[in-house]
Order: structure tokens, then sequence, then C-alpha cells
């Protein structure tokens, strides 16, 4: 029995100092940074767009104002004036701040999100180093954008169209 245990115990530690060093051999090829160039920011702020139709449409129908809705379309509306200044990195940044907004409107309504409220890996890649949320409102506040309110938001067409 004794020699069994440390047979195992020397296989056990040889194994494990194998698959350590094939851990650190293994050459992996670095991440590639992905840039928020024209096409890739249009594609994100469209599938913010459908997520904010898909918000709007919850609030609309349970009538729960939380301001998260006002928000959304606030940051929104920022991104895509940024989008056509041609400011793309600055537009995602603004954009999945809508979202993260909308998902909290969603929430409070307790609807479900789609799946244009998540982000793709390759989103999440454009979006690194992202500004706090402190930072993106400053931002936006400074820009000249006020506030909107839930129910302002009900009767109509809210202003994200992308041409």
């Amino acid at each position: 029995m004794k020699h069994f245990i440390l047979l195992f115990l020397a296989l056990t530690l040889t194994t494990a100092s194998f698959a350590q060093k094939k851990k650190t051999d293994s050459k992996q090829p670095a991440a590639t940074a992905i840039v928020a160039d024209q096409p890739r920011t249009k594609n994100f702020l469209l599938k913010t767009n459908r997520f904010t139709g898909h918000t709007h449409r919850a609030v609309f129908n349970t009538k729960k104002f939380t301001g998260d809705l006002g928000q959304m379309v606030r940051y929104e509306r920022y991104a895509k004036k940024l989008y056509e200044e041609k400011n793309y990195q600055e537009a995602v940044y603004f954009s999945k701040r809508a979202r993260m907004y909308g998902s909290a409107a969603l929430a409070a309504n307790s609807a479900i999100a789609t799946s244009d409220g998540k982000f793709s890996a390759e989103e999440e890649t454009i979006t690194t180093g992202m500004p706090s949320d402190e930072e993106l409102e400053k931002r936006i506040t400074d820009s000249g954008s006020t506030p909107l309110t839930d129910e302002s938001l009900m009767a109509g067409n809210l202003g994200l169209e992308i041409k």
C-alpha cells in the first residue's frame, strides 16, 4: 500500500509538471485590437437602435417609468451625432452605455431582453478602454444634451435613424 501511494504521488507530480510546462510553452496569438471604423460602428448603433425599439415597446406597455429609457435614447442620440461627425470610437462608447440603460429599463419593467442587448466579443473588443460612466455623463452634459423623461418618449419617433 505504501508503494502504491508513493507511485501515485510521483505520477501526479509528473503529470502536473508536464501540464504546467505544456501550458507555458503553448504560443497563442496575441489578441488584435479591433478598430471602431465606419461599418462596425454603424452595425453597433443599428443593433442598439433595435434594442431601443424593443425597450420602448416594453416601457410603453407596462408604463413603469424609471428614467432609464430616457437616458438610453439620450445616449443613443448622442452616439448618432458622433457617428455622423465620424467620431466612431466615441460613438460606440455612448451606444454601449445606451444599451446598458436599456437593460436596466427592461429589468425594471420585467421584460425579457433580446439578443440585441448583448455585446458580441467584437463589440467588447471595440469598447475596450471605455471611459467611466461618470466621464461619459460629463461629456454628454458638456455637449449640451439634456436628460429626457420616459414619459416624453411615449408619443412617437425616437430620432435614431442611421443613414
